[in-house]
C-alpha cells in the first residue's frame, strides 16, 4: 500500500515541482520561532544556555564518553526515541491509511541511522562529514494511559483544513513522546508552509505545542519530516534562523556546515552543490578542555547544499556536527528531551517492544448522498423518505487490517444489515434520528461503534405555514428541530432556558464562547446546523417572510467587523435535503448587536434583542419547505441566541410596527425609491389612501379592500411621488383619518 502511495505522491510533486519551488515554503519553523520569542523572550536565554552546553560538548565529549578534539566519531551509544503520529482529518484525502504511516516512520528511522542509500550521492568534499545520528525512532506501543497502541491515532477535526498550533489535538506528554500531526491545509498564519516544528527552548515554554505538524502530502516527501525532527532536536536551518533562505550568509551554530545563504527548492543543480558564495576559506579553531587552542579544521569551500536542513529537495545527509547537536539535545533537560531516552520512559511507552496486534477501531463517515440531481454538502446528513436519495455510509475503521464488518440500522432501513467493508447506501421509512451500528473485525478481535446522531430522517408532514410561531420554550417545541454538532465539541446549537425575547424563558442558543483558552482548539473553521421541520408554504401570494429575534455579542477586544467574527447563513430546501440554497447570510458586525463582552454573553431584556426578517424567494414557497441555520463560530465570537421564529406576511421589524398600536407608519422615510405604508385595518374592510403634495394637490388616491382587523403592508411606488419634496399621506380606517409626512429626495 505504501509503495502505491509513494508513487502517487512522487508523480504529483514531479508535475508540480516548479510550483513547489515558487509557492510552497518547505518549513515555517523560523517564523514560528520568532513569533514565540516575541511572546516569551526567555527563550533566548534557554538558547544561550544550550549553545554553552554545545561548546562544552566539543571540549568534554558527551557524558561518559571522553574528550573531543577532532571530528572523528566519538560516541557509539544508540538513543531510542518514542513517537506518536496524529492524523488530524475530516475524512478527506488527509485520512492517511495506517500502513502508509508505518512505512513512513520506517524511512525516517533509516535516515536517523544514516542508512539512507542516497548518502552515496553526497559530493566528495562532504563525504567524510556524513554523520550518523545513532537515533532509533520507534512508534510507541503504550499510550499515556497505559493502554496498548500502535503509535498512530486519528483525530476528527475541522482544523485539518485550517491548521496551525490549534490543530495539535490531544498531544501526548512531550517529555515521553515526540508528537507528529498531519493535516490537510495550513491556516492563514502558516499559509504556504509544508511543515514546521519548535526548538527545545520554545517547547519548554509551550509543551502543549511541541512536536512536528505537516501536510499529509509531505509525510514521506523529500525528507521533510526528518528535517522537522532535526528542529525538534535543536538543529537550525543551515543558514541559521535569522533570515530567509537565499538572502544573506548565515550560520547554524554547527561547525562542519559551512556558512551559507541556503537555497530555495532547486534540486541537485551544480549551482547549489558547488555554491561558494559564503564558504570560501572557511575554517574553525577548536579549543581543548582547558580552553587552549587545540586544532584548526579547514572545512570545504562549498556549502553543504545536500544537507537535510537545507531546502534544496536534494537533501541526503546530516553532518557529524549536527549529529552531535541532536544527541546533545537528547541529553539536555530543556523541554524534557533527556527523559525521552531513559530506560524508564522506553519501558513506559513500549518503544522497544514489538508492535502489538490490536483489534480495529470501528469508525465510519457519512458521505454525499447518492441519487439523481444531488447537489448538496459533501456530507449529507438530512433527508426525507421521499427525497429519492440514499444516505451514504463509508467504513473508516482503522488500527488493523479489517477482515469483516457488520452494519445494522434503525428506522426501517431498506438495507437493515450489511457486510460491506467499504460503503453502504440506505433509505429509511421511519423519521427521526437513525442509530447506526458498525462492528469491525480483524484477526485480533471485534470492536463496535454505535452512533445515534449520525443522520436525520425528516418528517414530511408540515407543522404549519403562514402564521407559524415557535418560541422554543420547552423541549417538545424543539424535538423536530434537529441540531448537528459535526465535531462533537462545545460549539453547538441547543435549547437554552436562561433567556428569551418574549418572556417565556426559552430560546435556541449557539454556544460560540470559547472556554478552551485556544491551546488545543479554536472555533474558527467549525460549523454546525439547526434544521427546521417542514412548512407548507404552497399557494402563497405576495411576500412571505421568515422572522426571528436574535441577540449576539463579541468575546474580546478584537474587532467585531474584523476577519474572524462569527457568521450565520440561512439555507432552504424544497426537495427533502437533496439541494440546499442560501437565502441570506449575516457576517461579523452585522450579526453582533451587543458589542463586546468580557465574559460569556447571556441576553437580558428586550433591548438586547433585534428583529430580523428574511424574504423567502417565491421559488421556495413549496408544500414541503425546510430551513437550515448554519452557524460559523469565529475567534472573537460569543454566544448567539434566537427566539420567536415566525412565518409571516411582514418582515420582523414591520410586524412589530404593525402590532405597536401606531395607526400608520411609513418606511423608509425619507426615501428616494418608493416606500411602504404599514397599518392595521378596522372592522370595515375598506381603507381609503390619499397622497397630497406640499401645495395640497392630490397626486394619488385609492380605496382598497383588505381583511378586517389585519396588519397590512402597502407598497407605494416612486412613480406616485415623482418630484422630490414633502408629501402628506392619509389613510381613512373606520372613518378615522390619520396623516403622516413623507419626504422624497
Amino acid at each position: 500500500m505504501f509503495k502505491k502511495f509513494s508513487i502517487v505522491l512522487t508523480a504529483m510533486f514531479c508535475l508540480a515541482k516548479a510550483g513547489i519551488a515558487q509557492e510552497m515554503k518547505p518549513c515555517m519553523t523560523d517564523e514560528m520561532y520568532w513569533e514565540t520569542v516575541k511572546k516569551y523572550p526567555q527563550i533566548l536565554e534557554y538558547e544561550k544556555q544550550f549553545e554553552e552546553q554545545m561548546t562544552a560538548v566539543y571540549a568534554n565529549g558527551l557524558p561518559g564518553v571522553g574528550a573531543k578534539t577532532t571530528l572523528s566519531p566519538f560516541d557509539t551509544t544508540m538513543f531510542d526515541v518514542p513517537l506518536v503520529v496524529h492524523i488530524v482529518h475530516d475524512y478527506g484525502a488527509e485520512y492517511l491509511p495506517d500502513n502508509d504511516v508505518y512505512e513512513a516512520v520506517k524511512y525516517w528511522a533509516v535516515v536517523f541511522l544514516a542508512q539512507n542509500a542516497d548518502t552515496a550521492n553526497v559530493i566528495d568534499p562532504f563525504k567524510k562529514y556524513v554523520g550518523n545520528p545513532r537515533i532509533r525512532l520507534h512508534l510507541a506501543t503504550i499510550d499515556p494511559n497505559g493502554n496498548p497502541t500502535k503509535g498512530v491515532v486519528h483525530e476528527h477535526s475541522y482544523l485539518t483544513g485550517n491548521a496551525n498550533d490549534q490543530a495539535k489535538y490531544n498531544p501526548w506528554p512531550n517529555n515521553k513522546y515526540i508528537n507528529l500531526w498531519f493535516i490537510n491545509t495550513f491556516g492563514a498564519a502558516s499559509t504556504g508552509a509544508a511543515a514546521y516544528a519548535y526548538y527545545p527552548a520554545s517547547a519548554a515554554g509551550m509543551p502543549y505545542y511541541d512536536g512536528v505538524i505537516g501536510l499529509y502530502t509531505y509525510i514521506n516527501y523529500a525528507k521533510a519530516i526528518p528535517h522537522e525532527l532535526g528542529h525538534v532536536l535543536n538543529l537550525q536551518h543551515v543558514w541559521g534562523n535569522t533570515n530567509a533562505p537565499d538572502v544573506a550568509c548565515g550560520d547554524d551554530q554547527v561547525w562542519d556546515t559551512p556558512p551559507t545563504k541556503g537555497h530555495n527548492p532547486v534540486g541537485c543543480t551544480a549551482a547549489a552543490l558547488y555554491d561558494v558564495t559564503c564558504a570560501t576559506g572557511y575554517t574553525h579553531a577548536y579549543t581543548s578542555i582547558s580552553g587552549l587552542p587545540d586544532s584548526v579544521v579547514n572545512f570545504p569551500d562549498t556549502t553543504n547544499a545536500q544537507n537535510i536542513m537545507d531546502y534544496t529537495y536534494c537533501q541526503d545527509m546530516f553532518t557529524k556536527g549536527q549529529c552531535d547537536r541532536m544527541r546533545n539535545a537528547l541529553t539536555s533537560g530543556t523541554a524534557g528531551r533527556n527523559n525521552l531516552i531513559t530506560a524508564a520512559n522506553l519501558a513506559a511507552t513500549g518503544a522497544l517492544a514489538p508492535m502489538p496486534d490490536l483489534p480495529p477501531v470501528a469508525d465510519f463517515s457519512v458521505e454525499r448522498a447518492t441519487g439523481s440531481g444531488i447537489i448538496t454538502d459533501a456530507r449529507t446528513v438530512f433527508l426525507t423518505p421521499a427525497s429519492g436519495a440514499n444516505f451514504n455510509f463509508k467504513n473508516r475503521s482503522w488500527n488493523d487490517t479489517i477482515s469483516a464488518v457488520n452494519w445494522t440500522f434503525s428506522n426501517g432501513a431498506t438495507t437493515p444489515t450489511s457486510t460491506s467493508t467499504t460503503s453502504v447506501l440506505n433509505r429509511f421509512t421511519t423519521t427521526g434520528w437513525v442509530t447506526v451500528t458498525l462492528a469491525a473485525t480483524s484477526n485480533a478481535g471485534t470492536t463496535t461503534l454505535v452512533n445515534d446522531h449520525a443522520v436525520y430522517v425528516a418528517d414530511t408532514t408540515p407543522v404549519g405555514g403562514f402564521g407559524y410561531n415557535q418560541s422554543f420554550s420547552n423541549s417538545a417545541d424543539v424535538a423536530n428541530w434537529p441540531a448537528f454538532n459535526y465535531f462533537e465539541n462545545q460549539y453547538k446549537w441547543g435549547q437554552f432556558t436562561g433567556a428569551s425575547n418574549d418572556g417565556d424563558n426559552g430560546c435556541m442558543r449557539f454556544r460560540s464562547y470559547d472556554t478552551t483558552q485556544k491551546r488545543s482548539a479554536t472555533p474558527l473553521g467549525d460549523h454546525d446546523d439547526l434544521c427546521t421541520p417542514a412548512f407548507n408554504l404552497a399557494g402563497m401570494t405576495g411576500p412571505v417572510y421568515l422572522n426571528f429575534n436574535s441577540a449576539a455579542a463579541a468575546a474580546n477586544s478584537g474587532s467585531i467587523s474584523g476577519p474572524v467574527g462569527d457568521s450565520l447563513e440561512i439555507h432552504v430546501t424544497i426537495n427533502g435535503g437533496q439541494r440546499w440554497n442560501k437565502i441570506i447570510g449575516y457576517k461579523r458586525g452585522t450579526l453582533v448587536n451587543n458589542g463586546t463582552k468580557s465574559s460569556e454573553f447571556v441576553p437580558g431584556g428586550t433591548a438586547t434583542w433585534t428583529a430580523r426578517g428574511v424574504a423567502i424567494p417565491a421559488a421556495y414557497l413549496n408544500a414541503n419547505t425546510y430551513f437550515r441555520f448554519r452557524y460559523w463560530p469565529g475567534n472573537v465570537g460569543n454566544n448567539f441566541y434566537m427566539d420567536g421564529f415566525k412565518i409571516s406576511g411582514f418582515p420582523a421589524d414591520v410586524a412589530e410596527i404593525a402590532n405597536s398600536g401606531m395607526p400608520l407608519t411609513i418606511f423608509p422615510n425619507p426615501t428616494n425609491n418608493g416606500c411602504n405604508l404599514v397599518f392595521k385595518t378596522g372592522n370595515e374592510n375598506a381603507v381609503h389612501i390619499s397622497i397630497k403634495d406640499i401645495t395640497g394637490r392630490v397626486v394619488y388616491q385609492s380605496t382598497e379592500l383588505y381583511a378586517p382587523n389585519s396588519a397590512v403592508q402597502q407598497p407605494i411606488g416612486r412613480d406616485l411621488t415623482p418630484t422630490a419634496g414633502i408629501y402628506f399621506v392619509s389613510v381613512v380606517i373606520d372613518g378615522n383619518v390619520t396623516t403622516q409626512k413623507l419626504v422624497v429626495y
